[in-house]
């Protein structure tokens, strides 16, 4: 079942014409659209006499934009499954799909986003180490990043455990400043545990999956040792994309029965398609990420094979997309979902409104947010079952 709150009419059109009297039309739709849709200031002001290729470009990515999220439709343009290195053209607009801070509706400005976040989550998460009875930087590996953040060390140790693993495209931010969630989970009786990890350039991103699969048998060998009978998990954006890239057969084969104790996947603006990544200078300069012809589709968990899941009891995976993520991302996201689906797996899709890439997990420090109530409604269904 899918909750894509995106309304499922209209259809989409493309204009090609060079003419003036083409583009007249063309400037008349495209007026006409952003009236009805709020855009950034910025990319409404590239209506220019002059119509050179780059604001060809702009202006057409804008009224796709326009459409695709009156219709429903999560199409990206560059066609994700493309090999080989792409045209200029098509890696602008790879460039900009993977800039998440471009599409927020909040700021004027990508800086501002991403500023107020890193301040956001950095205040709440130590609020929270204030608050809480924790037990900080407990290794799981020789790293020394290879470390959990564990909050509500207080609780029964059978208490339902929630871990997780934040995002920043694989080289970016830390579980220090990964913890707004906490709070409202503890309160409710849920211990929470942050994982760190290594980031790239540092190790690679095949390396870091193997890291990250360490790091989940850790996850798993607490819960058994402490009689914990709910683990959940939820990763947001590169945090999604490890989670899914853990979950593979010889994770599972590794764990054994461990791995039953997994029951919910929350997986939170992800990236699940690293083929187009290994292109943009934004995200992986000079390849940092160690992406090439031999792994970039097995490092992709939208091809993974997750036939093995089928074994697991009671598992459920929530995938979650915010209104204002790009296109690519709210693609990724429903094509996830429905890969899951076509092994027979408990797959939903909530396309949450009015939410950009980043508050979508800073709305987590907030008790009576969507997704806090579904990790919180998980685990009493779970206990019921």
């Amino acid at each position: 079942m899918s909750k894509q709150i995106i309304a499922s009419t209209g259809s989409r059109r493309l204009i090609t014409r060079r003419s003036s009297i083409g583009w007249a039309l063309f400037v008349a739709y495209f007026a006409l659209a952003a009236n009805h849709h709020q855009f950034r200031s910025s990319s409404v002001a590239v209506v220019a006499v002059d119509p050179k290729p780059e604001h060809v470009a702009l202006w057409l990515s804008n009224l796709s934009r326009y459409v695709r999220f009156r219709s429903g439709k999560f199409d990206c343009l560059a066609g994700m499954d493309g090999q080989g290195a792409p045209s200029e053209s098509t890696l602008a607009t790879w460039e900009r799909q993977y800039s998440p801070s471009a599409w927020s509706v909040r700021f004027q400005t990508p800086d501002e986003v991403i500023s107020h976040h890193v301040n956001f989550v950095t205040s709440e998460s130590e609020r929270n180490r204030e608050a809480l009875e924790t037990s900080l930087n407990v290794a799981y590996g020789s790293g020394d990043r290879d470390k959990v953040d564990i909050y509500g060390d207080d609780l029964p140790p059978d208490a339902p455990l929630f871990v997780y693993i934040h995002g920043g495209y694989w080289q970016m931010l830390e579980k220090e400043t990964s913890a707004y969630s906490a709070k409202p989970l503890v309160d409710r009786g849920v211990r929470v545990m942050i994982v760190g990890y290594e980031l790239c350039p540092a190790v690679t991103l095949e390396e870091l999956v193997r890291q990250i699969k360490a790091a989940g048998e850790f996850v798993l060998n607490y819960a058994a040792e402490n009689g914990v009978k709910h683990v959940s998990m939820a990763g947001h954006s590169a945090g999604a994309h490890l989670i899914q890239s853990m979950i593979d057969h010889t994770f599972q084969n590794a764990v054994g029965e461990e791995f039953n104790l997994l029951k919910d996947v929350y997986l939170i603006s992800g990236v699940y398609n690293v083929q187009e990544l290994r292109y943009t200078k934004s995200v992986n300069k000079d390849n940092l990420l160690g992406i090439d012809d031999t792994n970039a589709r097995r490092l992709s968990p939208l091809f993974a094979n997750y036939d093995h899941l089928r074994s697991a009891t009671g598992l459920r995976f929530h995938v979650y997309v915010a209104q204002h993520d790009s296109d690519v991302f709210r693609e990724m996201s429903t094509r996830m979902s429905e890969h899951l689906k076509t092994y027979g797996l408990n797959s939903e899709l909530t396309v949450l409104p009015n939410l950009d890439h980043f508050d979508i997990v800073e709305s987590l420090a907030s008790a009576d947010y969507a997704i806090t109530t579904a990790i919180l409604d998980g685990i009493v269904g779970s206990s019921k079952e």
